[in-house]
């Protein structure tokens, strides 16, 4: 119970056997990367284990005939709590009570995007303050639920870029709280092969990691490794 698949064995050897129990999860990368679809995946895992999932859907992104697809029915795709906040401060009241729905059972809890609503608010110079404290609360939460709870918590993140010399750099919105927050930390890149995506670990147990990646494919079927 330790490790929650992600449904794609080259990416669970990747992070070490899959999500890791009682730690928060962050995948990030650009539109199209696979970020949702990964996502889905680890809900149908946990589900078929009849282990409670709950989805924050702050992008709109989550599709029931997808999950059903994936699912091959609609059976397991019905144990899903969904949520659908509007805005960035109904995100931090739902990942609030969240808490009072844990119990012994295992617990999956997604939200995916964490920084999706965080973007659209509007804000001054003193918005900005109070917006990025707001995401620190609530990854703080979730951090904590995972620390008391039988739960994983899985992230996904938006990205910006941002010049560094020469190059331009790809990092997750929201990076120092994201970073600072998360156990694990995934990046997910488009290759020059067709349908074919990149995973790279940048942090495992805490700990920074450079250089290992495993390539996967998007399909009908989901992500596999390719």
């Amino acid at each position: 119970m330790d490790f929650l698949s992600v449904g794609c064995s080259g990416i669970d050897r990747l992070v070490g056997g899959g999500l890791a129990l009682h730690q928060v999860s962050l995948v990030y990368g650009e539109a199209a990367t696979g970020k949702t679809i990964l996502s889905m995946q680890c809900v149908l895992e946990a589900a078929r284990k009849d282990y409670k999932v709950f989805y924050v859907d702050s992008e709109q992104s989550f599709s029931a005939n997808r999950m059903e697809h994936l699912a091959g029915g609609a059976e397991v795709a019905e144990r899903v709590v969904l949520f659908r906040p509007d805005d960035f401060e109904e995100q931090g009241r739902i990942i609030e009570s969240i808490e009072n729905l844990l119990t012994k059972t295992p617990a999956l809890v997604v939200i995916d995007s964490i920084t999706g609503l965080y973007r659209t608010r509007r804000a001054d110079s003193e918005g900005f303050f109070a917006r990025d404290r707001e995401l620190n609360r609530q990854i703080a939460r979730l951090h904590a639920l995972a620390s008391r709870f039988a739960t994983w918590v899985l992230l996904t993140g938006q990205v910006h870029s941002s010049p560094a010399g020469p190059v331009w750099l790809v990092e997750p919105v929201g990076e120092r709280t994201l970073r600072h927050w998360s156990d694990l930390i995934v990046r997910l890149n488009k290759t020059p092969r067709p349908g074919v995506r990149d995973c790279f670990l940048e942090k495992r147990n805490g700990l920074e990691v450079v250089g290992s990646h495993s390539p996967f494919k998007i399909t009908e079927s989901g992500i596999e490794d390719a």
